[in-house]
C-alpha cells in the first residue's frame, strides 16, 4: 500500500482540490505524523 506520508499528502492536496469547504489550510494544515512512516502491512 501507500506509505502514510503519502496517504496524509494525497488526502491534503484532494481537500485543496475538491472545493471551497474544506481547500482553506485551517482545515488540513495540523494534520501531522510521528513515529513510523512506513506503509501498514
Amino acid at each position: 500500500g501507500m506509505g502514510r506520508g503519502e496517504a496524509l499528502r494525497e488526502t491534503q492536496l484532494e481537500m485543496i482540490r475538491e472545493g471551497e469547504r474544506y481547500s482553506h489550510p485551517y482545515y488540513w494544515a495540523s494534520f501531522i505524523l510521528a513515529g513510523d512512516w512506513r506503509p501498514l502491512e
